[in-house]
Parts: structure tokens; C-alpha cells; sequence
């Protein structure tokens, strides 16, 4: 399993704004990969780009052009609403993504024992940046 931290999110189209790419706290993504790798020491974590778009990516074709165009560790179609209000607003973010698969038939677990360990390695990073925010 990996988990990703953005270091920015890259919509796939420019907004009528002109904005095309929200930069994450910096000490935020810092700080969420130290204590990630604390309380989920198995996990693989990774920082960089994730891009948004309006599809699930489910073929290599598409990941290996989404790679290409846009740098992007992985995709997702929330992430960039989150970044977007909170750029706006100046309040400091980061997005946090558990990834289930690598879009190219690698997968090792199923999706339902994947969302359980999942869930369970999110609380445990949650809780503890939290209490290092505090």
C-alpha cells in the first residue's frame, strides 16, 4: 500500500481564474510524511503532484500520458475543490491519499480488505498529525 501527500494538485484544465495548479503547506506535507512513516512504518509514502480530472483512470494508456503531461504521482476528483476553497480562503492544506492501485493490473489485495487497511492506517496518521499541529 502508498500513501501520497500533494505537494500541489494540477487540475487538467485551466479554471476561467487562470489558476491551473494549488500549492500545499510545505510544513504540513513535511510534517505528515515524518509522522506517517512513524505510526505506519509499512507503508510506502510518496510527496508530489496529484492531478485532478473528471475520470477514474483505469488504464495504463491514460496513467502514462497523465505522467507525461503533468508530472503527476497519481489522479483523483476531489482533491482540487479542497485546494481551490482553500487557497482562496488562505488556509493552509494538504491532501492525503491512500492509493488502492496503480491503474495497470498490479493490484495484490481486493478492494474491500484494501479500504478496511485503509481506513485504519488514515485514523492512525490523522490522529497523530493532528496532535502535532496542536
Amino acid at each position: 500500500m502508498w500513501m501520497l501527500l500533494s505537494s500541489a494538485i494540477s487540475p487538467e484544465r485551466y479554471h476561467s481564474w487562470g489558476r491551473r495548479e494549488f500549492t500545499a503547506d510545505l510544513e504540513l506535507v513535511r510534517l505528515a510524511a515524518t509522522v506517517c512513516q512513524e505510526v505506519n512504518p509499512d507503508l510506502h509514502v510518496f510527496t508530489g503532484r496529484i492531478v485532478s480530472g473528471d475520470q477514474f483512470i483505469s488504464d495504463r494508456a491514460t496513467k502514462d500520458k497523465i505522467i507525461n503531461v503533468f508530472k503527476g504521482y497519481c489522479t483523483e476528483m476531489e482533491g482540487a475543490a479542497i485546494a481551490q476553497a482553500a487557497t482562496l480562503n488562505d488556509i493552509p492544506f494538504i491532501i492525503i491519499w491512500a492509493i488502492s492501485d496503480k491503474a495497470d493490473d498490479s493490484a495484490t489485495m481486493d478492494y474491500p480488505e484494501f479500504e478496511r487497511k485503509a481506513a485504519q492506517d488514515c485514523a492512525r496518521l490523522t490522529a497523530q498529525l493532528v496532535a502535532h499541529i496542536k
